[in-house]
């Protein structure tokens, strides 16, 4: 929940940051990522019925990536564009030219690109490099490239540019949950083709977990007959499920790699491992039974250390699954691993004696040691959640640190390669927006923050920073149920991203990349991707007023236009139309959306002004640091701060990102007597007290879980307090109520006090 606090500002400084962006002029072209040099010069080079792609050299990969620009170019243009190998055009006019040299400074992944007049050249010293030439030749291209059938009245011109690139970082990653949700092949094909345009090269597929257990085992077909599908989800009461047959397997990883793309499989290990459980409980410490999890979380029952089937099972899984994905990494997870059946299980002890390991964590670290040796037997490296530097880190293992970057710094202070995945800046599960946007897991990560990411954190050496292979961006799915919701959810962020890993760090703007975003909306309309188109910066949410003041909106998109209401009504394109800063003298609820030059609109965001007395209402709020699985008795410990606020929210409070905290201690006026329901929204746990009783409990660590209680309540003051703590991951929290002449709302301002 958004609060802000506004006071009256000076008119002329608004109007400035209103139109900041939109005064900027509109770039001759729009490149994402952004290349290392770019240069333009004068004319454009025009496709025509002469146009024909040339390719020089014996390479297959270079022959495919040719015949597959000649279609592309035909198919958008409606033009008979062939490709030929170089020594069948000499002499010809008008060529794409795709040339394979040696050296250049191109390294495996660069490539220079030229566009005169005459002729459009791309030089490279392998595959990849071409491959992302014609991406960036793309990009040139008129928008409707992107389109399936060929559009009439377009000039199919590419302006005149010379551009030199390679990226900054070897590992550009995206990874997707399909454990929670199941996706169909041809919808993981077109997250790759995604990836792709933006020159991402890894893809790290997330195939079993708590949930569902996605990849076809021959050897243990309960995997997928009992582990690949659950009664319900957090979504909805009805049976999800699915799995991906080892052909189709093949046939993803084959597709792929025609776009450079390497497909990192994970298969979690020890811990999120209750679907393979459901289907062998003899592999756990218990011996079950089990369900295939129903809710996101964090599972005690995983596979058991002290069990030599367990390893077996294990090496059994890996030997099929390692044949499918040709890469040089397998991913075991090693994140969110309880270890309260192994402090209980005689074989674990039994194995922890064995092997001189002093507690759990080390028993755990044992596990990982285990696993790499079996990889290792494939060629295989491993690599895992930054978990897996608890007890001791194994001797080849590369860390993938989402806890912040200390796991990422401590594993390159040690001499291991990182990838660096803090939710903090990669998690696209997140909410995009703080209002207007559909049900998420939690937490807060627009597109600017993830841009402003910078993978390799500052007290590494130089030599340390080597170990920095890139950055990933993550989706989680547990609330996200189709497709379609993936696309919304990652892909204006896995551009951002992509311009974080591939373009030089000093040549990076904000603001400059949005404007460059303005032609890629259209080109991602034409591919029908389901974007999220940006809302109106400056709204959403609840906006505590003292005095009078303004309501301030820019426009993220050059060529766009804000709409809004103030009836409460929801608008549309008709709408009046925002041009300055809007007067608000009192309480009022604003509605707005931005409509694209092309017509596409966004979500509508509702910013409620609510005016209060700075010396009758108010929140007091104690912060506390610490890390908790259940909430603590707050009224014994000493506050790291204290303050007041005017809303009980994450929003109100300076905190740190996780681990932390919160006591509000306030006075409820109920205005009239009747039925009150007290509605508790949170991420990680939570309890609300009312008149010094627990109403609502909601305590531990999960993931977003609403509870409610309904109490009749006289009119007049009630003292009420709310606790919440945060265990790293997403955070969230909201207080509502619903009651006579009182729709379901976060609990109105106005009727909080200290006193």
């Amino acid at each position: 929940m958004l609060v802000r606090i506004l006071f009256l500002l000076s008119l002329p400084a608004l109007l400035i940051a209103s139109n900041t962006m939109t005064n900027e002029k509109k770039p001759a072209v729009s490149i994402i990522p952004k290349p290392l040099s770019m240069k333009m010069g004068e004319g454009s080079f025009q496709l025509s019925k002469s146009t024909v792609v040339s390719y020089s050299g014996t390479s297959l990969e270079v022959q495919r990536i040719a015949r597959d620009l000649a279609a592309r170019l035909s198919s958008a243009t409606g033009l008979q564009i062939p490709a030929a190998p170089s020594n069948e055009t000499k002499g010809s006019k008008n060529l794409v030219q795709l040339k394979l040299v040696d050296g250049g400074g191109f390294g495996l992944e660069g490539y220079r690109l030229s566009v005169t007049p005459d002729e459009v050249k791309i030089e490279a010293s392998g595959g990849a490099g071409m491959f992302y030439g014609v991406q960036t030749l793309v990009q040139l291209c008129p928008p409707e490239i992107e389109k399936s059938r060929a559009t009439s009245g377009v000039s199919w011109s590419i302006p005149c540019v010379r551009i030199e690139d390679k990226p900054r970082f070897s590992w550009r990653g995206m990874h997707l949950d399909v454990g929670r949700h199941f996706f169909a092949k041809d919808s993981v094909k077109r997250y790759i083709d995604l990836l792709a345009s933006y020159k991402m090269n890894v893809f790290h597929w997330h195939l079993t977990d708590d949930q569902g257990w996605r990849v076809e085992i021959k050897k243990y077909p309960r995997l997928t007959s009992v582990g690949a599908w659950r009664r319900e989800t957090m979504m909805d009461c009805t049976p999800h499920g699915g799995f991906y047959t080892q052909d189709e397997i093949r046939e993803v990883v084959a597709y792929a790699r025609e776009k450079f793309i390497t497909i990192v499989p994970e298969i979690e290990m020890p811990g999120h491992s209750l679907a393979a459980l459901a289907a062998y409980p003899e592999l756990s410490c218990s011996g079950g039974p089990f369900k295939v999890g129903t809710e996101w979380g964090v599972e005690n029952d995983v596979f058991c250390p002290g069990n030599e089937k367990t390893f077996q099972f294990l090496e059994d899984v890996i030997d099929e699954v390692v044949p499918l994905f040709p890469g040089t990494f397998f991913h075991v997870g090693g994140d969110e691993c309880p270890k309260v059946r192994w402090s209980n299980c005689k074989r674990c002890q039994e194995r922890m004696a064995a092997n001189g390991l002093k507690n759990e964590q080390e028993l755990q670290s044992y596990f990982v040691k285990r696993i790499e040796s079996i990889l290792a037997k494939h060629g295989k490296r491993l690599i895992g959640w930054d978990e897996i530097l608890e007890g001791g880190i194994a001797p080849r293992a590369t860390v993938m640190s989402w806890r912040g970057i200390d796991g990422g710094i401590e594993a390159a202070k040690s001499g291991h390669d990182v990838v660096m995945s803090p939710t903090s800046h990669c998690y696209f599960d997140y909410y995009q927006a703080a209002a207007g946007e559909p049900k998420a897991i939690g937490g807060f990560l627009p597109i600017d923050t993830v841009y402003s990411y910078e993978p390799v954190p500052s007290n590494l050496t130089a030599e340390e920073a080597k170990h920095v292979l890139g950055a990933q961006g993550n989706v989680w799915t547990e609330w996200i149920p189709n497709f379609r919701q993936v696309e919304y959810m990652a892909t204006t962020r896995i551009m951002a991203l992509s311009e974080v890993v591939w373009s030089p760090k000093a040549s990076r703007d904000f603001n400059d990349f949005m404007q460059r975003m303005t032609s890629q909306y259209k080109r991602l309309g034409y591919r029908d991707i389901n974007f999220r188109v940006p809302t109106p910066q400056g709204a959403g949410g609840r906006v505590i007023m003292f005095h009078d003041t303004v309501a301030v909106l820019t426009n993220p998109v050059p060529g766009g236009t804000i709409c809004y209401t103030t009836n409460g009504t929801d608008p549309t394109a008709s709408a009046s139309v925002y041009s300055k800063p809007l007067p608000i003298n009192g309480d009022l609820t604003l509605k707005t959306m931005l409509v694209l030059p092309d017509g596409r609109t966004s979500n509508i965001v509702t910013t409620n002004f609510m005016r209060v007395d700075p010396t009758r209402n108010g929140v007091k709020f104690n912060y506390f640091e610490g890390e908790w699985a259940m909430l603590p008795d707050m009224n014994a410990m000493k506050p790291a701060k204290s303050g007041t606020v005017f809303d009980i929210s994450l929003s109100s409070v300076p905190k740190r990102w996780d681990n932390y905290g919160l006591q509000f201690l306030c006075m409820l006026t109920i205005p009239v007597d009747g039925d009150y329901t007290f509605f508790l929204a949170s991420d990680d746990g939570s309890k609300l007290y009312l008149d010094r009783s627990e109403l609502l409990n909601n305590d531990g660590a999960h993931g977003m879980v609403e509870v409610s209680a309904k109490r009749s309540l006289t009119s007049g003051k009630h003292k009420l307090e709310v606790r919440y703590f945060q265990l790293s991951g997403a955070q969230d929290l909201s207080v509502s109520l619903e009651g006579p002449g009182l729709p379901k709302q976060p609990i109105p301002a106005r009727l909080l006090s200290i006193n």
